[in-house]
């Protein structure tokens, strides 16, 4: 009920009415609400990547967040990570966060509990194994979640984490054109989305976008800013954090 519900208010407000509602519905949703940005102020920006790690891509991004003195949350899918272990260890040996994505990329919303429970149990089990380190944040694949899938995480001691700005660097578009998307929006304390590893829709168009170089733009415009680049945890551990309900299918 409060997908549909969520999904009808982006189907038919003007976003400027959205944001009104959502700062007065979010406050009382608290209790199940998911972490979107920091709760107070901070000139920290969570930067986080999905759907890796990716043989290609993911060490590229690496590399640009030493240069950069910057860390981030990965979160990562346990049959990229079962596949490709020694990048998995290398996000942490660097000082970056793991979040569990989930075991493929699929929705959760379309199977039984028992189901979303054993999948994201041996998901979690697995990164775990790999890395080393216990996993805490979990981001569903698509942001689609449902009141009982997001019971289920909390039930495996796994908070769910959203986002606010994205680069939409699934799109073949510029590497240019999708930085902006984020560095013209953004504000410290919130969590921005983006992608080492891409997973898509059977019928998508896979993009020949660089995805690195996204990364490298975002990271010198956030320089140009005054904003640090920082993991989920370490934003909210200094500063809290704002939840908003976030049910969507």
């Amino acid at each position: 009920m409060l997908a549909k519900i969520s999904q009808l208010g982006r189907d038919f407000l003007p976003a400027d009415t959205r944001r009104r509602l959502k700062a007065v519905v979010d406050p009382l949703l608290a209790t199940v609400g998911s972490v979107q940005a920091a709760k107070t102020a901070t000139s920290v920006v969570a930067l986080t990547f999905d759907d890796g790690p990716d043989a290609t891509v993911t060490p590229q991004v690496l590399d640009l967040l030493r240069q950069a003195g910057a860390r981030a949350t990965f979160f990562i899918l346990s049959d990229h990570a079962e596949r490709l272990p020694q990048i998995v260890r290398d996000i942490v040996a660097q000082g970056h966060e793991i979040g569990l994505h989930g075991d493929r990329h699929d929705r959760l919303t379309q199977f039984s509990t028992s189901e979303v429970r054993s999948r994201l149990a041996v998901a979690k089990a697995a990164i775990e194994t790999i890395s080393g380190t216990r996993i805490t944040l979990f981001r569903p694949p698509y942001g689609a979640q449902t009141l009982a899938t997001y019971i289920i995480a909390k039930s495996l001691g796994l908070q769910t984490v959203v986002w606010g700005p994205y680069a939409e660097d699934w799109l073949d578009s510029s590497p240019e054109a999708a930085a902006a998307k984020v560095l013209g929006v953004v504000r410290g304390g919130e969590i921005a989305l983006f992608h080492d590893g891409l997973e898509l829709d059977d019928d998508a168009v896979r993009p020949a976008l660089d995805r690195a170089r996204v990364v490298e733009l975002v990271l010198d415009g956030f320089k140009a800013r005054g904003l640090t680049a920082d993991t989920v945890s370490a934003m909210i551990d200094a500063s809290g954090a704002r939840k908003t309900g976030w049910f969507r299918t």
